[in-house]
């Protein structure tokens, strides 16, 4: 009988896309063209037989299929990274799990992972990937299948350490044809005039954002927000010129960068909720996420530093 056993090098191209969210990184970082990372994932889906990612003008986004699978090829391959290092000699707990949203990963994590591989090359960390990063089951390690997790919060989780790493702003944005000329912004007028987009799990960030801004409920009151329950497909709406969308900085930071979005209005309000490293109170018995912790911490610190440093230091 036939074993259905994926070609090995697919899988490899795809962990490491599901990792980046980017064809065009995946290719630089295994040496090969951007197409030849197109055709081995599409040869994958088709042997699956299933849609492992929604591409999209504002990047890539992993299907419901893409994230479990990605979630334990990650583990998969961690454990191969282990297996191979033992059988060269190399001893020593260095398996690490953590749990994230594909978005902070890709839009934050993914470009600083090599600083830390070149810290501790020991390491072999597996993403667990979910949609959220707010719900309260996803700090549980009591089953082993995460060490620790980068959580939007307040910062108090129940018998958890937690760590703040990334003050959140909400800033308004949306695609650069919207504004009246390039590099203008928006007056409280102008934006009532254009269409809102919004999130079904984050119903308050508009009100919230307008009450900050000065402005009064009335305005809300007389505008439809076209709410998305998915962030990639909202935020494609925005790329697609559907609408001005809030977005948290710096998370969104790439799409500004690259002009595929451009600020919609100066203010950015200050979240009450920021991003965390969380790991279970006894984590010193468990030295990867010792390493993993300095060094995330360390990346976020020099982060924020450099964000807020006055221009021409």
């Amino acid at each position: 009988m036939a074993r259905n056993y994926p070609p090995l090098n697919a899988l490899l191209f795809f962990v490491t896309a599901a990792r980046t969210l980017s064809f065009t990184r995946t290719a630089e970082e295994l040496f090969v063209t951007r197409s030849a990372v197109s055709r081995q994932i599409k040869g994958l889906e088709d042997f699956l037989s299933v849609g492992l990612f929604h591409r999209a003008k504002s990047g890539l986004e992993l299907t419901p299929a893409g994230v479990s699978y990605a979630n334990a090829l990650s583990l998969c391959f961690a454990d191969i990274k282990l297996a191979t290092d033992t059988i060269m000699g190399q001893q020593g707990e260095r398996k690490f799990k953590l749990g994230l949203s594909a978005t902070f990963n890709s839009t934050w994590l993914i470009g600083r992972l090599n600083r830390l591989y070149d810290l501790h090359p020991e390491l072999a960390v597996a993403f667990v990937t979910n949609a959220l990063d707010t719900t309260e089951e996803s700090v549980d390690f009591s089953s082993g299948i995460m060490d620790a997790a980068v959580r939007l919060g307040n910062g108090k989780w129940a018998g958890c350490q937690s760590d703040k790493l990334l003050d959140i702003h909400i800033q308004l944005v949306c695609a650069p044809e919207l504004l009246r000329a390039p590099d203008a912004v928006m007056s409280l007028f102008e934006l009532e005039a254009q269409p809102w987009l919004g999130y079904k799990h984050l119903p308050e960030l508009w009100s919230n954002w307008l009450a900050e801004a000065g402005c009064g409920s009335s305005v809300l009151a007389r505008k439809r927000v076209m709410t998305f329950d998915n962030v990639a497909v909202a935020v494609q709406a925005a790329v697609d010129g559907l609408g001005i969308i809030p977005m948290y900085r710096p998370l969104v930071d790439p799409l500004l960068d690259s002009g595929k979005l451009v600020v919609a209005h100066d203010f950015k309000m200050l979240s009450e909720k920021a991003y965390y490293f969380v790991c279970p109170s006894n984590y010193t018995a468990h030295k990867p996420t010792v390493l993993f912790r300095e060094w995330i911490i360390a990346e976020a610190e020099m982060f924020m530093r450099r964000r807020f440093l006055p221009s021409g230091e």
